[in-house]
């Protein structure tokens, strides 16, 4: 109740029932994992921020050029015009920094949000850089001004996640017949957050933490580089988890995907809910050497 007051006071959207079975399953997670605690509390009072966007702005790809760019393995969105709206976008991140600045002591999202305020960190050119693949210009900019380039890109992708995954939803069935053998996102271009062993087959599919599209893979292939030898791909998982959580390394190139076990496809929010979920693991790869794209 008091929530749903402070977001008509404050601005912002209102709880769904997503959100609140999301929050349930961060509440389960803060209580067997005590040391989440800030990240935890900063992802449940961001979650309505992140519920996909009721409408998308229209992109004008017709399926014939669809398919041709996704033949070519080129992402549906790469080279693309996107109109946002760039009040809306300020907003958002605005709100993504109020939340984070409670749980934070060095003024770091604060500076991030003083800089948008500004103007200093422009919305479209953002975006622009994101639909080119170019997301490392993100980070410079926020070199540039001495800010924390690190918490931009993630700031920026948790501003742009209800937008892009509303685009991925009508974009979403101009990929149905064509065959995606690439590592990265056939929406928006991104590398897979984690991946998905979904039913009683286990078929692999890897998701987008951008857009949270998701696509078969091969059981036996590492997105990244391609490599197929069964001697330097694997797993790694901690123990007693082996059949929910683990991570799929390979010894090539260094790179890993965590993967979860799940009947079906998971929604944005639970998406982003394992992500949190699945943090041993990233330190487990990091411990040992492995590096995730994303």
């Amino acid at each position: 109740m008091v929530e749903t007051f402070l977001h008509k006071w404050l601005g912002g959207p209102q709880a769904s029932p997503a959100v609140e079975d999301a929050r349930a399953e961060l509440d389960r997670l803060a209580a067997a994992r005590p040391d989440l605690d800030s990240l935890l509390r900063w992802l449940r009072a961001l979650l309505p921020d992140l519920v996909p966007c009721s409408s998308a702005p229209a992109v004008p790809l017709e399926p014939q050029r669809a398919r041709a760019k996704l033949i070519e393995g080129i992402p549906l969105l790469r080279g693309e015009q996107l109109a946002i709206d760039a009040k809306e976008f300020r907003q958002r991140w605005r709100r993504a920094c109020g939340a984070l600045e409670s749980q934070e002591a060095d003024g770091a999202a604060a500076a991030l949000a003083d800089a948008m305020r500004g103007g200093r960190l422009d919305p479209a050119e953002m975006v622009d850089a994101v639909l080119a693949g170019r997301p490392e210009v993100v980070r410079e900019r926020a070199e540039e001004l001495r800010l924390d380039p690190g918490l931009a890109t993630t700031l920026l992708r948790f501003t742009l996640f209800p937008l892009f995954t509303a685009l991925e939803a009508s974009l979403g069935p101009l990929r149905a017949g064509v065959t995606w053998e690439r590592g990265y996102c056939p929406t928006c271009g991104s590398w897979p957050l984690l991946g998905e062993f979904r039913g009683l087959e286990q078929t692999r599919f890897l998701r987008c933490g951008l857009c949270s599209a998701g696509w078969e893979a091969a059981r036996l292939w590492c997105p990244f580089c391609g490599n197929r030898d069964h001697e330097e791909l694997g797993f790694l998982h901690c123990e007693g988890e082996e059949t929910r959580y683990r991570s799929s390394v390979c010894d090539g190139c260094r790179g890993y995907v965590k993967m979860v076990s799940t009947l079906s496809a998971l929604s944005p929010l639970q998406l982003l809910v394992a992500d949190v979920a699945t943090l041993h693991l990233d330190l487990a790869a990091a411990q040992r050497g492995y590096t995730s794209h994303f």
